[in-house]
């Protein structure tokens, strides 16, 4: 039989894996056609499902568990499923996953003890029962691993397509809990061209669990403007489940920014317990800083055209007033080069015909 998965579709090298999810089909018509397979993969004890969604158990190291997984064949035809446990991760959604089946796990997946296989009747659900055993130099903190039935077509051509329906198995060995964060930031500053008109700030940050237990964190950033105006208090998005060694990456904007030439941005986040059941103490708080340039360009364009129209209309008047006191000069100097050319002599009047003045 021929299988494809139903419920996600994928590129031909790819895997899908749902982990804690619901029944998943796989067929190689559509879901509801003729023949379509679906399958679910549960916790349980020996007597099926129990209700749990995930494994989670406290262990000392060398300590061994024994564990049920339930696969349940909703199709209408039996089915032989590939049993499989590997390491455990969280994707950067928050969702957890498990490592494909070609590559090898080195970690708590390699602590798991599953059978190779299982045949699942139609409309029937089989219970297998696998081990997980904490090696004896196990080191304290969480383990992510997953356990898992898959189901392997031939997809179009010679390449093989996997889908996978499991569940996380987390083990927490005792010892010394470190919950510990790193974080670093960086951040940019998008101006507009209209200066009248506020830019963005753009702060980027990296959340690494450099700690030994699995937690959530709620990364927050403060962004200040010079001498700490303009002070902004921003949420990034939380971070639901981040395990030992993983990274997550955020951004946040701040609009309404405007271009100050520089602001100061802190990111700061406190380890937090996913739950009560795993909670810790001691957490300390981690922060990063970074400076962003914010240079007011369109603002030093529009200065830059004021002080050019100044200066350009105080020259002009000084130009004007230059030509006009020179246009004076001219005009007395012509007068003065005419009164020359007339010999200096003034008007001169006879009084010998003069009238006599009657008394």
């Amino acid at each position: 039989m021929k299988f494809v998965p139903a419920a996600i579709v994928l590129a031909a090298t790819s895997v899908a894996t749902a982990m804690g999810s619901g029944p998943v089909a796989a067929s190689s018509e559509p879901a509801d056609a003729e023949g379509a397979v679906t399958w679910s993969v549960r916790p349980g004890d020996q007597g099926g499902e129990d209700g749990r969604s995930w494994v989670e158990w406290e262990a000392d190291a060398g300590d061994e568990l024994t564990e049920h997984m339930v696969v349940t064949n909703h199709g209408d035809a039996e089915v032989d499923f590939q049993l499989s446990a590997a390491d455990g991760y969280f994707t950067d959604t928050g969702r957890f996953n498990m490592l494909p089946s070609d590559e090898e796990s080195v970690a708590a997946g390699t602590w798991i003890d599953v059978p190779k296989s299982v045949t699942v009747p139609a409309g029937a659900a089989e219970i297998v029962p696998f081990t997980v055993t904490v090696p004896d130099k196990a080191t304290p903190g969480d383990h992510a691993a997953g356990v898992a039935a898959s189901i392997r077509s031939t997809g179009e051509g010679t390449v093989g397509v996997e889908s996978r329906v499991g569940f996380r198995v987390m083990t927490r060995v005792a010892g010394d809990l470190q919950p510990q964060l790193a974080l670093s930031a960086s951040g940019t500053y998008s101006g507009e061209v209209n200066p009248f008109s506020s830019g963005a700030v753009d702060v980027a940050y990296e959340v690494e669990n450099t700690g030994n237990t699995l937690l959530r964190a709620q990364p927050e950033v403060v962004l200040t403007g010079p001498f700490g105006i303009r002070t902004q208090q921003i949420a990034g998005d939380e971070i639901a489940e981040l395990a030992p060694g993983e990274t997550r990456r955020g951004t946040v904007r701040v609009t309404a920014a405007w271009p100050l030439v520089v602001y100061d941005a802190t990111v700061a986040a406190t380890p937090l317990p996913v739950s009560d059941e795993r909670g810790f103490e001691n957490a300390e708080p981690a922060a990063a800083q970074t400076t962003i340039i914010a240079m007011p360009w369109s603002q030093l364009v529009v200065l830059v055209l004021a002080l050019v129209l100044v200066t350009w209309s105080v020259l002009r008047r000084r130009t004007e007033k230059k030509r006009t006191e020179r246009l004076v000069a001219a005009a007395r100097e012509e007068a003065l080069a005419e009164v020359g050319a007339s010999g200096g002599e003034r008007p001169h009047t006879d009084r010998s015909q003069a009238h006599p003045i009657t008394p």
